[in-house]
């Protein structure tokens, strides 16, 4: 059976080392079928290595393998930390092949990186500077927290629903104008970035169960497309505030429907 590891390490590792053995081993086949298989954790100093032996293994299915051998490994260090007072993490740093071979490993979703038009890092006239764009998110605590919540869902999967409604309901706070009901808040937000209603259910009402606390289990493509509406969305309200808090134009920008 095909064997692949996740490799990282407890952050901050200068400040705290265990050995946990012995760990159980957990056997985990999702609901549609796509993994199944067994994940054992080992914790040696500040190094975490993550086991997967699985019935099948295919690139693709990476992704999916990656969010399981996560949480396991956040969920050994949460009882650390519960235990110990300490904020300790885990970040995945290297990956184990099922031939054996180690390579870097990085979180990366480069479609997402496509949907912010907003600003660039580049060195250009001709773009929107980051600098420019920091001075905004800065002086914006409601902003830089819904950015905060996108950011963070794309390492913790689980997180992803709710953190992207949590993160368009707080922009639609942030453009609501004193005295506004939630239904005239969310006519104007979706007035302001040219947004169909319809678009933005998938991200409120799917974040239903995992805010109330009973945990449904969610396809990987239903995450994925919440991901990026949520990037798109959080793109146009940088492109609203940039351009003086104007309604954007359905010739640049137009009807988001879905």
């Amino acid at each position: 059976m095909p064997t692949i590891h996740f490799l990282g390490k407890i952050v901050p590792s200068n400040h705290y080392s265990t050995t946990m053995w012995g760990l159980p081993e957990v056997h985990f086949k999702s609901e549609d079928g796509v993994i199944d298989g067994k994940f054992t954790i080992e914790v040696k100093g500040a190094s975490v290595d993550v086991k997967c032996v699985l019935d099948r293994f295919e690139r693709d299915q990476l992704v999916h393998v990656h969010k399981i051998a996560y949480d396991l490994a956040r969920a050994s260090l949460n009882l650390i930390s519960f235990a110990t007072g300490l904020g300790l993490a885990v970040v995945f740093d290297q990956f184990v092949d099922a031939d054996g071979a180690t390579t870097a490993f990085i979180i990366h979703h480069p479609l997402l990186a496509q949907l912010c038009t907003a600003y660039s890092l580049a060195d250009s006239k001709n773009v929107f500077r980051v600098d420019e764009i920091m001075k905004i998110v800065f002086a914006e605590p409601a902003l830089f927290l819904a950015l905060d919540d996108l950011i963070t869902a794309t390492s913790l999967h689980h997180l992803v629903v709710i953190n992207a409604a949590r993160a368009i309901e707080g922009l639609r706070h942030a453009m609501a104008q004193p005295g506004m009901s939630r239904g005239q808040a969310w006519e104007l937000f979706r007035l302001n970035l040219n947004i169909a209603e319809g678009y933005l259910h998938l991200i409120t009402d799917t974040s239903q169960s995992g805010r109330h606390g009973e945990g449904k289990y969610i396809p990987g493509s239903m995450t994925v497309e919440i991901t990026n509406r949520s990037w798109t969305i959080m793109n146009r309200f940088l492109e609203f505030r940039k351009r003086g808090n104007q309604r954007l134009s359905l010739a640049d920008f137009p009807l988001l429907t879905g």
